[in-house]
């Protein structure tokens, strides 16, 4: 039985009541983001409601979240990719990656009173994560 795309309720930290998933690193992330040392809240970008422009499309990452360390508040923006969408350097996944990068740095540049970050996982490693903190640390592509 397969539960791709079908909503799931009953998390604590969700701004929504269910969510729905395309990878089961997509739901882990959701598991530890939901149960995450200072997460606020979080939401599935499912539809599409935050999007960074870039040369290759709009990037609508999967997550967006708020949480709290060491007194400090962030919004986090985190995509879970799939490695076969990881490869070769020019790969769209890859483009999207460091212009989302680059639009955290403009904003942390800038007089925003939000901080920012942002984190690309690998689905395996997504899933292979026992922590939001470990999950973060093995990000391909972050900003933080």
């Amino acid at each position: 039985m397969r539960l791709r795309r079908i909503p799931i309720a009953g998390w604590r930290r969700c701004l929504h009541e269910a969510a729905s998933f395309d990878s089961k690193g997509e739901f882990h992330a959701a598991c530890l983001l939901d149960s995450g040392e200072g997460v606020q809240w979080w939401f599935r970008n499912d539809p599409p409601v935050f999007r960074i422009p870039t040369p290759a499309g709009s990037f609508e990452p999967d997550f967006v979240y708020s949480r709290v360390r060491k007194g400090q508040s962030r919004i986090g923006v985190l995509e879970i990719k799939g490695e076969i969408f990881w490869d070769g350097e020019g790969s769209p996944a890859r483009v999207k990656s460091r212009a989302a990068s680059a639009w955290v740095r403009a904003i942390e540049a800038s007089e925003h009173p939000e901080k920012w970050s942002f984190a690309l996982v690998l689905d395996q490693d997504a899933i292979e994560a026992e922590t939001l903190d470990a999950m973060l640390a093995v990000a391909q592509d972050r900003e933080f």
